[in-house]
């Protein structure tokens, strides 16, 4: 088989997710593909149920848990693939997915990624149809929690959400993969931001549907999951940003700051996992000075072509309000 398409999946303790996943994978009408389901140390039996129900795919059991980024890592090493697929093991893909994505990526050398039409599974609400930058230098899902029909339309974004997405093999090749030191969280945000300022472009392509069991894996504002958001946000905006935009932004920085400590702290009380990540994100300042040297020989984007693609961070802000907002009254009328 000529392989075209290699599809990684990371699965920890996620057994019971498994079959739905994988029977979208081989249900799909394009063929050139591999399958690679990384065990990230489950306990749960995940490889042994591989071995004995999917016997197409190869399986990369390790003895410990090594986070979505060494999973992932990990994975890479065992791909032969010119497009490599990064799936969730909580999420499953229509029939022609693949078919459309391949056919994208090969319709432009310039995209070093694509992003699909990510929806909240049971809904017709979208998880992501990509990611767009904010003046805090965050990034942000498109689409997210807006009705799936407002995005029918091709898009370029700054980067694909990696719970349903594709990337060129030869860019990974120049710009690096996942920072194994993220674990989790934001691992996704930070390579999208190498690729961008490298002058990789990212389509949104509407017709790949994909749908997503949202946070199965870490569960939803999990201690786990708070402390990598903290720590990791930060290490993006330290290793990737230029120092005049940092200097330019750092209001708008400052603000976002504050903002997800409200959130997380005050209104969640997840004080320990947030502070602890900020914390560490300082103790790290060494290590991502070293990498921050490696992205700026990368770095193709001037300075005002990276600001003409930021979205305001208040726009953002005001959004998310609105989200909330909107989300709130959606469940109390439930409730009714």
């Amino acid at each position: 088989m000529n392989i075209v398409v290699s599809i990684i999946i990371v699965s920890w303790n996620g057994r019971h997710l498994l079959e739905s996943c994988l029977d979208s994978v081989f249900n799909q009408k394009f063929h050139d593909f591999e399958v690679i389901l990384v065990d990230n140390g489950s306990s749960d039996g995940t490889s042994e149920y591989i071995r004995s129900n999917f016997s197409d795919v190869r399986l990369v059991a390790l003895s410990e848990n090594r986070g979505f980024t060494g999973g992932n890592n990990k994975g890479l090493q065992h791909a032969k693939g010119s497009f490599v697929v990064l799936l969730n093991n909580d999420a499953t893909l229509n029939e022609d997915w693949l078919d459309i994505m391949v056919s994208s990526m090969k319709s432009d050398a310039g995209l070093g990624s694509c992003a699909s039409k990510i929806i909240i599974e049971g809904t017709d609400v979208l998880d992501s149809v990509g990611d767009i930058f904010t003046t805090a230098f965050t990034g942000s899902k498109v689409g997210e929690f807006q009705k799936e029909s407002n995005f029918m339309e091709t898009l370029i974004v700054a980067g694909p959400c990696a719970a349903a997405a594709m990337y060129r093999r030869s860019m990974i090749e120049q710009i690096g993969f996942f920072d194994d030191d993220f674990f989790l969280n934001h691992e996704d945000t930070d390579l999208n931001m190498r690729a961008w300022l490298a002058g990789w472009r990212c389509r949104y392509v509407p017709s790949a549907i994909a749908y997503h069991k949202v946070s199965t894996s870490i569960g939803k504002l999990s201690d786990t999951s708070v402390y990598y958001f903290s720590r990791n946000s930060l290490w993006v905006w330290g290793k990737n940003v230029p120092l005049l935009l940092m200097i330019r932004f750092l209001p708008q920085r400052l603000l976002y700051e504050i903002n997800s400590f409200i959130n997380f702290c005050l209104i969640h009380g997840k004080w320990f996992p947030f502070l602890r990540g900020k914390y560490d994100a300082v103790r790290g300042i060494s290590a991502i000075l070293r990498k921050r040297r490696e992205v700026k020989k990368l770095r193709k984007l001037t300075n005002d072509q990276i600001v003409r693609e930021l979205l305001p961070v208040t726009r953002y802000l005001v959004q998310r309000l609105r989200t909330v907002l909107t989300l709130v009254a959606g469940s109390a009328k439930t409730a009714e």
